[in-house]
């Protein structure tokens, strides 16, 4: 009996470890795999890495090549070979930052060592000044060619000359950034090199650690192994499917905004090509000035739209609830839908429920914004019929909120389509993007805003009867309408301010010469003294001129983003040296956080581009007459 209990527990060793043996050369199998799937995923990073190395420098000689074909262009007269050149400037400037970017990423992850780390970071850095200097000279050869191809072949000597200048910088930038890249290079492929026999040999003693316990608890350890790996897959699987779905809306985002881009720049280029035919009446010009005023118009709502998604997408969307006339705000609505639906003919009908308060609090500009662009939908859809606009209260879980609808007789949208009529870049079917234009971006923008507004845009729609569109947000704190409190939409400016500045003197810092002639001709009628600065060291030098003369500006006007220095620099300065004149920035810089950065910066006062000539007037008015006030009581008491 004891030989055989023992004879059974020799067998049952036996087949542990037979068991034990066979999982670990199992394991011992897998690892190997593994290491060489890593070992080859490291090589192909590292094959990535230096190909975009290699694709940087022939980037860099590109636009070298590009610049010598633009300079040799125009000293031929072949106008129309610029166009072509140009876009690839620009490709190929554009390419080249991103790979910079890449490249620096990748860069950042290598573990350096604390002898030869400075070294390398330091070579990795000796190319950003040879690579911006490379850039900044694409972009005013960029910005010099647009110019060109507009005047041609009415071109000046001063414009031949910084056409050969900026070509001049671009190979001098190229003659330091080309070896300094090949610096780069050889610097991954030594660090690669480095970090895949690194790779390698911790795998190798793990592989040599995980057989050593395998032998002993390999029984326990393979379900939560097998468990880890399953979730490490299902991670991986949804990250795929992230990147896919991010590559689909990259794509709709080129195609349907570079559509969307191109109609208003056909017809502002067009409209303004016209204008210099001397056999136009002024009624005819007249009526292309306001045509091309409309599609600048139209292609700014775009921007906004775009900026508000990004906004949204990045959770920076700000919402500045006040208190507002539902009524005006509606008003301005019916108005406004009236106008654009007089060429199809359509009725729009207006109806506010008594049940709706004269007065709510939330973002007037945001719920304005909502209910326009789906009113301006609904006119688009609909070839022939009504739009009925109505406004009542309602509660939601016991909650009351203030409902918009707008119904129309339009095409429909088919059920099909309804679950994803509110994501971005989507509209409807392909044929209706065709037919009636649009990026896909004003629904999918409205409804982020209602729930921003605490509340939401719901959609019912029969294919060919027409759709309604139901708006809801919170009507926060309900009130009487009150004579005494105007809003911001009733308030008027008078675009005309003749003689007002008369004694005033205006310095002007822009470095795009038609922004510089736009403000000349905004401030003529004014009355003011107005002087011009190309950069902000320009304008830092006048404006501590000027005070050392005893004859300060009373105003700066600044552009925020110019070569040489930059806007915010030069306000920096301007106020260290203890000069208190006002600077109003008026810049293109329109994200969320850009006015506090104009005004941490020193500025009175911050204005977006494009200009809109009342603001800027009444503006300028304000930031001197309240500087006049502010000094009058210290000469008094001087």
């Amino acid at each position: 009996m004891k030989t055989l209990n023992s004879n059974e527990i020799h067998r049952n060793i036996k087949k542990f470890r037979i068991l034990a043996i066979s999982f670990a050369l199992f394991i011992a199998l897998l690892s190997s795999v593994m290491i060489i799937r890593t070992t080859s995923s490291l090589d192909n990073t590292s094959a990535t890495k230096i190909n975009l190395a290699g694709h940087q420098r022939e980037l860099a000689q590109r636009i070298v090549t590009d610049a010598l074909k633009i300079d040799i262009a125009i000293r031929v007269g072949e106008w129309d070979s610029l166009k072509p050149v140009l876009a690839e400037l620009q490709s190929s400037t554009n390419d080249l930052e991103n790979t910079h970017a890449q490249l620096a990423s990748g860069w950042s992850s290598f573990n350096l060592d604390a002898n030869d780390a400075t070294e390398r970071k330091d070579a990795f850095d000796d190319v950003e000044l040879p690579l911006r200097q490379l850039v900044r000279s694409s972009d005013e050869l960029q910005a010099l060619t647009i110019s060109m191809i507009r005047r041609a072949p009415y071109i000046d000597q001063q414009t031949f000359d910084r056409v050969n200048a900026a070509k001049d910088e671009i190979e001098q930038a190229h003659a330091l950034f080309f070896p300094r890249m090949n610096q780069i290079l050889d610097e991954y492929e030594r660090a690669y090199k480095r970090t895949i026999a690194s790779s390698i040999g911790r795998a190798k003693f793990g592989m040599a650690i995980l057989i050593g316990v395998l032998v002993a608890i390999l029984l326990f350890v393979i379900e939560p192994t097998f468990l880890i790996i399953r979730r490490q897959v299902a991670q991986l699987t949804k990250a795929i499917n992230q990147a896919q779905r991010a590559d689909a809306v990259r794509w709709r985002l080129l195609t349907n905004i570079g559509h969307e881009f191109r109609t208003p720049m056909t017809a502002i280029m067009g409209f303004a090509d016209l204008l210099n035919t001397s056999e136009l009446s002024e009624s005819e010009r007249s009526r292309l000035t306001q045509s091309i005023y409309s599609s600048s118009a139209e292609l700014t709502a775009l921007i906004e739209n775009m900026l508000d998604m990004s906004a949204i997408e990045a959770g920076q969307l700000r919402i500045a609830k006040k208190p507002c006339e539902l009524t005006n705000i509606l008003s301005d609505l019916y108005r406004g839908a009236t106008a654009k639906a007089l060429t199809k003919d359509l009725q729009i009908n207006l109806t506010i429920d008594p049940s709706c308060p004269q007065r709510i609090t939330t973002d007037p500009k945001r719920l304005e914004q909502i209910l326009t662009k789906i009113t301006e939908n609904a006119i688009k859809f609909t070839p022939s019929g009504t739009i009925d606009i109505s406004a009542q209260m309602n509660e939601i879980n016991q909650t009351p909120v203030l409902e918009i609808i707008i119904a129309d007789t339009g095409v429909g949208i088919d059920q099909e389509f309804l679950k994803t009529i509110f994501d971005p870049f989507r509209q409807g079917q392909d044929t209706l993007t065709r037919q009636f234009g649009g990026a896909g971006l004003g629904l999918a923008v409205s409804r982020d805003l209602a729930r921003a507004l605490g509340g939401d845009v719901a959609v019912e729609s029969t294919l060919n009867e027409g759709s309604v569109f139901r708006v809801t947000i919170d009507p926060g704190e309900l009130a009487a309408a009150s004579p005494s409190i105007a809003d911001s939409h009733e308030e008027q400016r008078s675009d005309d301010a003749p003689g007002v500045l008369n004694d005033c003197r205006v310095l002007v810092v822009d470095d795009a010469k038609d922004n510089r002639i736009l403000l000349k001709h905004i401030l003529s009628t004014t009355g003011a003294q107005i002087e011009f600065a190309c950069d902000g060291q320009q304008a830092l030098n006048a404006v501590l001129e000027a005070d050392t003369a005893h004859t300060p500006f009373d105003l700066v006007l600044m552009d925020m983003q110019m070569p040489v220095m930059d806007g915010y620099f030069a306000s920096v300065k301007i106020r260290e040296a203890g000069i208190e004149t006002p600077i109003m920035a008026v810049t293109a810089h329109a994200l969320e956080g850009d006015r506090q950065h104009c005004l941490d910066s020193g500025c009175s006062e911050y204005l977006t581009k494009p200009i809109d000539k009342g603001l800027l007037l009444e503006t300028c008015i304000r930031l001197i007459s309240e500087q006049r006030a502010t000094a009058a009581p210290v000469q008094q008491a001087a």
